[in-house]
């Protein structure tokens, strides 16, 4: 839990001060390997540095996803955009339950160490809120928003 925390605390911190770089001009050959081996279908491949990571934002069909490597290669976590209608049904219940009045508005998963966790917009009154869930429903306390 407290390596998700950090993991996500350095996605946010890197959003202010990510660079946008070009494929030939520092993503190194190990991380492009990776990223290829990884996801051999991507299309509208950008990179951008967070600090000493690399970030990929692409397509695979007509999903968006973001993949983060650290540069030697290894694929430290990556998220793609989820259909409202394909939440795990406890994560579904926990909103009609807890955020009564809210909808769904974005969701995204993430896969990070092996686990999956579910970032969801939820629109509603008087503020929205961002919300991580792990797949059985809870609300990660604490999680911040990549």
């Amino acid at each position: 839990m407290k390596a998700l925390l950090l993991f996500l605390a350095l996605c946010i911190a890197g959003v202010t001060s990510g660079q946008d770089i070009r494929v030939a001009q520092g993503v190194p050959a190990t991380v492009q390997k990776a990223f290829k081996n990884k996801f051999p279908t991507a299309k509208d491949v950008e990179w951008e540095r967070k600090g000493e990571r690399l970030e990929a934002d692409f397509n695979v069909g007509r999903v968006d996803h973001k993949a983060l490597y650290d540069q030697k290669g290894k694929l430290l976590a990556w998220k793609s955009d989820l259909r409202k209608g394909a939440l795990p049904p406890a994560i579904t219940r926990a909103i009609k339950t807890d955020y009564k009045g809210f909808r769904v508005d974005d969701v995204d998963q993430v896969t990070r160490d092996g686990k999956v966790y579910y970032q969801v917009e939820l629109d509603g009154t008087p503020d929205d809120q961002h919300v991580v869930f792990d797949k059985e429903g809870k609300v990660l306390e604490g999680a911040d928003w990549w």
